[in-house]
């Protein structure tokens, strides 16, 4: 179960533990006629399709195959092995979405029908997990960092306790580890490590030998080798810390399998473990990117992964994540999915100079001093292309916005982070160069609201009223550029609320307001915590039958992919 995490009893086998790591298990699996019913044969797809629906019933949902059989409980999807029908509906779920592939794009994963906000609509297993490429030295078992008070017996890298060395997860490479020509120094805790980015790609490849039915999965994704390789001292380095070092380990590994492996976790891995770890999730990874995405995910401490609508899904509209942090600005935010996912975002929030009227990455312009001469992108597709004035027409070379950006961004870093007045004065300052949504000022606002949360008690009305503005100015950019149901807009809102129940006991003793218009603050004070606590959980699936079909439990903090 998604909510579950299993405690693995006595010694294991590698390969049980790799399927432990996976997601799979070592007992015989019951077969999914016993949950789903007789199975449907592929003459139901001439049946008229289910309105607000979207589907292809004679391609697999995964792979695109042909299909030779189709779901006879939600009748979407199609699927052409008993594996894939088993990741189309894993525990009497039918997961609502299918692959496609478009040229240019590669493939990207769509909704089979209408999906409403906070709809579950998947979980994935990991394939492999392991430590951040290029982390300082860390425990091989549970990836905190190390201190090498406590060495592994057998192959002699640094682990918490003898409990971690004896793991399933350090199982699968500790003799990999002890068979090494050249034996690794650990000398330096605190600085990174090269060789550390040889565990995760060395787990990936137990799993190719151990588990061959996931690694058919991965191989849907695409490694950017070809574009990676362009990067000679990155390529090199890798070429030394891992292709060297696993080949001298294991002579049976080969180049071009030990550089799929690298790509793939460069490509597609997912920052989890508090951002101490690294890993992949096969179906997940299918994901398209998108600076305002319609869905979150949640990672869970047994390596599973649920995916959750954030908005209203239209049936065959594209299911998409962010890569990166949805508060950051266009120069940035193409820059690093260009440099590591080596793609330019054609996402609508991209595509338009406003941001969807969001004015995130607006400068003011310092020479006509109009209030709304907002400089913005002149072409939304070409990153180099000048900057334009909305009113005087001034131009500004992009680059020149890039660099005052990242000047503003390290004076913030040097602000005491528990000053009030520091920032204040900073906010006050900031605004006068960038547009009041300009993603720097939200979040020195969001940040000002934090402090102000633990004083609000003693706030007069007046700066309650501040921090109340700054709660619904963040609030409002949330609501375009991270839409729907997500933690840091549960956040601010339940500071919304908390502030607004202040201001309305403030006016009600002080008989400025009438207690009608109390009651009409009240009912508002409501209507924000329950949304704000939407934003917080997220439904997972618990138990196979309609009475208790969801667990709800806490959201985890978001990590960017790129960490």
């Amino acid at each position: 179960m998604v909510d579950e995490v299993r405690a693995e009893k006595g010694e294991q086998t590698e390969g049980a533990a790799l399927a432990s790591e996976a997601g799979g298990s070592d007992e015989p699996k019951k077969e999914a006629a016993d949950q789903n019913g007789n199975t449907s044969k592929i003459e139901k797809s001439n049946e008229e399709v289910k309105e607000n629906t979207y589907t292809n019933l004679k391609v697999c949902f995964i792979c695109a195959k042909p299909a030779t059989e189709i779901c006879d409980i939600c009748n979407l999807v199609g699927f052409c092995s008993e594996d894939h029908k088993k990741l189309h509906r894993p525990e009497n779920f039918c997961f609502p979405f299918m692959v496609e592939q478009k040229e240019g794009v590669g493939r990207y994963v769509v909704a089979t029908r209408d999906i409403e906000p906070l709809e579950l609509v998947m979980w994935d297993n990991a394939a492999a997990l392991g430590p951040r490429m290029g982390c300082s030295p860390a425990c091989l078992q549970c990836l905190k960092p190390a201190d090498g008070s406590f060495r592994c017996g057998n192959c002699n890298w640094p682990v918490c306790n003898q409990k971690c060395a004896d793991g399933n997860a350090h199982k699968i490479e500790c003799d990999t580890l002890k068979n090494a020509k050249e034996k690794v120094e650990f000398t330096d805790f605190k600085e990174p490590h090269d060789t550390y980015r040889c565990i995760a790609p060395l787990r990936l490849l137990k799993v190719q030998e151990k588990i061959p039915e996931v690694w058919e999965r991965l191989s849907y994704l695409m490694d950017h080798n070809e574009d990676r390789i362009k990067d000679e001292e990155l390529w090199n380095t890798y070429q030394t810390s891992v292709n060297k070092f696993l080949k001298s380990s294991d002579p049976s590994l080969k180049d071009e399998d030990i550089n799929r492996a690298v790509g793939l976790y460069w490509t597609n891995a997912f920052a989890c473990a508090n951002g101490g770890g690294q890993a992949i999730f096969p179906t997940f990874s299918f994901m398209s990117h998108s600076c305002a995405p319609n869905c979150a995910h949640s990672v869970f401490p047994n390596k599973t992964l649920a995916l959750q609508a954030k908005t209203a899904i239209k049936a065959g509209e594209e299911f998409t994540i962010s890569y990166i942090s949805t508060t950051q600005g266009s120069l940035k935010r193409r820059m690093k999915l260009h440099d590591k996912w080596y793609f330019d975002c054609k996402c609508a929030r991209c595509m338009d100079p406003t941001e969807l009227g969001s004015f995130t990455s607006a400068h003011l312009c310092q020479v006509c001093n109009c209030p709304e001469g907002y400089v913005i992108a002149t072409e939304a597709e070409n990153d180099s292309a000048p900057w334009k004035c909305n009113k005087c027409g001034l131009l500004t070379p992009a680059e020149e916005l890039n660099k005052k950006e990242t000047e503003i961004a390290i004076d913030m870093q040097k602000v005491d982070n528990t000053s009030l007045v520091g920032f204040e004065k900073f906010h006050e300052a900031t605004l006068t160069l960038l547009h009041p949504n300009h993603y720097l000022n939200i979040l020195l606002k969001r940040h000002l609201v934090g402090l102000y949360s633990s004083v609000l008690s003693q706030l007069e009305a007046e700066d309650l009223e501040r921090v109340k503005r700054y709660c619904e100015e963040v609030d409002a950019v949330y609501k375009i550029i991270d839409p729907g149901y997500q933690k840091e807009r549960g956040t601010i809102l339940r500071a919304l609320c908390e502030v607004s129940k202040l201001l309305a006991k403030k006016y009600l003793n002080d008989k400025t307001e009438t207690e009608e218009q109390f009651s009409e603050r009240v009912k508002k004070c409501i209507e924000l915590f329950q949304e704000g606590q939407k934003c917080m959980f997220v439904r997972v699936k618990k138990d196979p039958n309609d009475v208790s079909k969801y667990l709800v439990v806490a959201r985890k903090d978001p990590v960017a992919l790129s960490s």
